[in-house]
């Protein structure tokens, strides 16, 4: 299945199916927000692994940043993968993709945020996504 899969940034034709796997990780995200944030040009920093019928099975978040310590940083702030079958496959998958961007990007390196409820209200909070003590660094 995970060499069947479509990596990519999210289409608008998949904000819907994309929401199911967001809801998974981050219950009180309502489908308004959703829409709200994908709607815009926020949209192009969300990655989606699909299926050959176009279900989401994985979503991610990441964007660039110029981290006070990191320098370059290549920041995904949500990782997530719903699938009833293969789940380590597509992650690695989705994960390979978005390491490739980073290292294409010239990025020092790639953080993983740690899934939380909360991260929804992080992203556009700069002191947070500035620290250092948060999510898993990974040297590139």
């Amino acid at each position: 299945m995970a060499s069947e899969l479509k990596i990519g940034q999210l289409q608008e034709t998949q904000v819907e199916r994309a929401y199911v796997v967001a809801q998974a990780g981050m219950p009180r995200l309502t489908l308004a927000s959703w829409r709200q944030v994908t709607s815009g040009s926020e949209r192009r920093n969300f990655i989606v692994a699909a299926d050959i019928n176009d279900y989401v099975r994985g979503l991610c978040h990441a964007r660039m940043e110029n981290h006070p310590l990191a320098g370059r940083l290549f920041d995904i702030a949500i990782f997530i993968v719903v699938s009833p079958f293969r789940e380590q496959e597509i992650a690695a998958k989705l994960f390979s993709n978005v390491k490739k961007q980073a290292i294409d990007a010239n990025c020092n390196y790639l953080r993983v945020w740690t899934l939380r409820p909360e991260n929804w209200d992080l992203l556009d909070d700069q002191d947070y996504r500035h620290r250092w003590d948060h999510g898993s660094m990974h040297p590139l």
